[in-house]
């Protein structure tokens, strides 16, 4: 923030050795006197009609006609206060605070031209006015003239050493010059001349944080944050260094009082990002409310906060028994009795952080995973006993809905022994029964047949929401009969814009109709979209790239959306942006469609086609994101060149690849899978987790580090996908040489970059990609999920020579 405010240099005195005023003159300066004290007592309209009287007394006074104009000034009068101003000009033609009055006036209203000019007569007629040069200099930099400013500035330092707002300008120029040194010093000299300056401590932090010197921008930041304790701005900044830092945990206390008191897009986006990198060590109250509200709303990705929400989950004692014991009997299954004491059921019905987390994505610990998989089959043996309609005190309805949720979002993943399996379709039959004879059955038993089959396949599946029921069956019947119903009616209404290649491109198809990938229930949207340059400024701050020239309304392709995730991301993160989203699977694009009429998204068009096939289409787009899907193509870099064909000169590209490096244990499960020959089934996925289970912990706990180990369609996907390549930053870059793109940066953590920057400074942008091999082989998790990165097409293609 410039120092540009309206200046109190505007009542100087008049008795100046010249000769003594007349009666009339003498009674107009007292009428001023007294309307200037009124004006103190913000008695403004008592104090205008002073000055009223005062030109009428004495029509040549010009201290009256500039209070006259301060006051209409502040009433947004304009050009009544631009006549008042030049009133008292012309009355006084060396009245110094009027040309700047009148200059802060024209600088107010963007005429920085006229402004300069005033600001230059009133130098002249005082060229030690410090406040005329600091305006001055406000003018020259909002007309772009920044070498003047910086001038102007400066001669205002000569005046007057210890301006501290001065030497915080200087310092707001420097940081957007991306003289961050620079930006330091002169920031450290305003603060040392008024050290409770918030706004120039805040900006210290950004530019020490740009430096990578994360420990003085922490204390920055902190000493900000002490002198405005309610700036959300300040507060978002100090979280994400503490991210950065590797120091999440010490955000949450400190965002804690702003949630509470009236959380904002910028207070929760910051305690979502700190919570999901943080392991609870202690069971705090407080955080279990805020973070069962980050994800249910949500804040975040869910799935992203599920380990840490698990971690607090842990830390009631009661719930930990019951993990503990369904592991220490782990594969066996414990009687419901032994399982659950009368504190143990009344931790699980009551803890609305672990429903949350069940309601939302798939539980993704082993430990957790192996205490849910227990808990099912408690809840089958009461359904499966005379006792499934008992007293609510043995029946903790809200902990079970929640768990036969989990299952349907998890695809049915968890483990199932063959005298489990039968018992569970002995309920299923039972069910099936009570369906066809229109009679109602027990909660319990609808939810444990829920839990291990989906009631959609039900016959007469819709009379389960026709009877009466508990509420809290509803969201498991919305979820397992109203939903599949809704995406098997908007089949018909997708289009197909090219043939389907056989081959890979028939297989992968194949494999989304059995699993559309992922079965995702919520996530984010932002607080507002921003237009595409500037949501790439902030995704890549270092990035250089040539702005879209109209960016008002971009189009996007998403090529392979899936289930509508990321589709639904594009399409709310850039303002303005008409997207056209493709995938191979039906089923895929169904379960998407539904969820963006769920949220209310109206720019996206979904169609069934290949990438293979897109060459022939007709028009091209400003931008094309492909994340998580090239990879699985027979040939990753003939899909790049056809996506590529279709992107316009200067257009954005944004794509996703698996790294060999990071994904090594993904690849000797791969090979354990083909040699021992297991098929993409639900069954055999099932049997092969609890192979390795058994044969290699060390094989499992290296899986079960990536969150799509714990569902169906996602262990699929990660695991006995039909086509799968992995690739290397050497790979990447030699294609990137050969088409000639323009590699804009990875989509990384802040504390990966944070490490990254200190170990290549002379790379701010991160855009050197053999940097980032030599920094993965000593970090081979980094890309862990993916290679995601951006990129942009010149505007001018080359063409080869000859």
């Amino acid at each position: 923030m410039r120092d540009d405010e309206k200046h109190s240099v505007n009542r100087p005195s008049t008795a100046d050795g010249r000769s003594q005023p007349p009666a009339s003159v003498s009674s107009a300066i007292a009428m001023i006197d007294d309307g200037n004290a009124l004006e103190e007592k913000g008695q403004t309209a008592a104090a205008m009609a002073l000055y009223d009287a005062a030109v009428e007394a004495d029509p040549r006074c010009a201290r009256a006609h500039l209070n006259r104009g301060n006051i209409l000034l502040e009433g947004a009068f304009f050009e009544d206060a631009r006549k008042s101003y030049q009133l008292a000009a012309d009355c006084d033609p060396q009245y110094a605070a009027a040309h700047f009055n009148l200059g802060n006036l024209s600088y107010r209203l963007g005429e920085f031209d006229l402004a300069l000019k005033s600001y230059e007569k009133a130098v002249r007629i005082k060229p030690d006015f410090v406040d005329a040069f600091v305006a001055m200099a406000n003018a020259y930099d909002g007309l772009g003239r920044t070498a003047e400013a910086v001038k102007s500035y400066r001669r205002a330092l000569a005046i007057h050493p210890a301006y501290a707002e001065v030497h915080f300008n200087l310092g707001m120029i420097a940081m957007a010059q991306g003289f961050y040194d620079e930006a330091v010093e002169n920031l450290r000299r305003a603060v040392a001349i008024k050290p409770d300056f918030g706004q120039a401590h805040r900006t210290m932090g950004i530019a020490l944080s740009r430096l990578e010197r994360l420990d003085a921008a922490e204390a920055s930041h902190r000493r900000a944050l002490d002198i405005e304790p309610k700036s959300e701005g300040i507060l978002y900044e100090l979280a994400m260094i503490l991210l950065a830092r590797g120091k999440p945990s010490e955000a949450l206390p400190l965002l804690l009082p702003e949630l509470e008191r009236g959380p904002t897009w910028t207070t929760k986006t910051a305690f979502a990002s700190c919570a999901a990198r943080t392991g609870f060590l202690v069971d705090d109250a407080r955080i279990r409310v805020v973070l069962k509200t980050a994800i249910t709303e949500p804040w975040g990705i869910p799935y992203q906060l599920c380990r840490s929400a698990l971690s607090l989950v842990m830390l009631d004692r009661r719930t930990a028994r019951c993990v503990n014991l369904a592991n220490a009997s782990w594969p066996a299954r414990l009687p419901q009795a032994t399982l659950f004491d009368a504190d143990g059921l009344a931790a699980v019905e009551t803890d609305s952080l672990l429903h949350a987390i069940l309601e939302a994505a798939p539980a993704s610990t082993i430990e957790f995973e192996r205490f849910l998989s227990c808990a099912r089959h408690a809840l089958l043996e009461i359904a499966s006993s005379t006792k499934g309609d008992e007293s609510p005190d043995l029946q903790p309805l809200r902990f079970y809905a929640a768990l036969s949720q989990q299952c349907f979002v998890n695809e049915y993943i968890f483990d199932c022994d063959d005298a489990e399996t039968l018992a569970a379709a002995a309920c299923r039959s039972k069910l099936q029964s009570l369906l066809d004879a229109h009679k109602a059955a027990p909660p319990l038993l609808v939810l444990a047949v829920a839990a291990y089959f989906p009631l959609s396949t039900l016959r007469n599946a819709s009379r389960l929401v026709e009877i009466d029921r508990p509420a809290l069956l509803d969201a498991v019947l919305r979820q397992q009969v109203q939903e599949p119903v809704v995406e098997k009616s908007l089949r018909a209404g997708i289009k197909r814009l090219t043939p389907i290649t056989g081959g890979v491109s028939e297989e992968v198809r194949s494999q989304y109709e059995q699993n559309p990938y992922p079965r995702w229930v919520k996530q984010p949207a932002p607080e507002q979209a921003l237009p595409l340059n500037a949501e790439l400024r902030r995704t890549l701050p270092f990035a250089q790239f040539a702005p879209m020239q109209d960016d008002s309304a971009p189009v996007g392709l998403v090529a392979g959306c899936g289930t509508g995730s990321h589709s639904i991301f594009t399409a709310q993160r850039f303002r303005g942006v008409r997207i056209l989203a493709i995938d191979l699977s039906l089923s895929s694009i169904c379960y998407a469609k539904r969820k963006t009429q769920e949220l209310g998204v109206s720019n996206i068009e979904y169609a069934q086609a290949d990438i293979l096939n897109l060459g022939d289409l007709p028009g091209t787009f400003d931008l094309i994101e492909s994340v998580g899907v090239l990879h699985h193509l027979a040939d990753p870099f003939a899909g790049w060149r056809t996506l590529l064909s279709r992107l316009r000169p200067g257009g954005f590209m944004h794509l996703g690849f698996y790294s060999e490096l990071a994904r090594k244990h993904i690849a000797k499960a791969r090979a354990d899978i083909i040699e021992r020959g297991y098929s993409g089934n639900p069954d055999d996925i099932r049997r092969f987790r609890r192979d390795i289970a058994a044969l290699s912990p060390t094989l499992e706990q290296g899986l079960s580090q990536f969150p799509d180990y714990f569902s169906t369609s996602e262990c699929r996907d990660l695991l006995f996908h039909v086509q799968e390549h992995r690739l290397t930053l050497r790979q990447i870059q030699s294609f990137l040489d050969e088409i000639g793109l323009h590699f804009l940066g990875f989509e990384l953590n802040l504390s990966t970059l944070h490490q990254y920057r200190i170990r290549f400074n002379d790379d701010p942008a991160g855009t050197n990609l053999r940097n980032w091999e030599l920094f993965e082989a000593d970090h081979p998790d980094t890309f862990a999920g993916m290679y995601r990165f951006w990129m942009q097409k010149p505007m001018q293609e080359s063409r080869p020579s000859g």
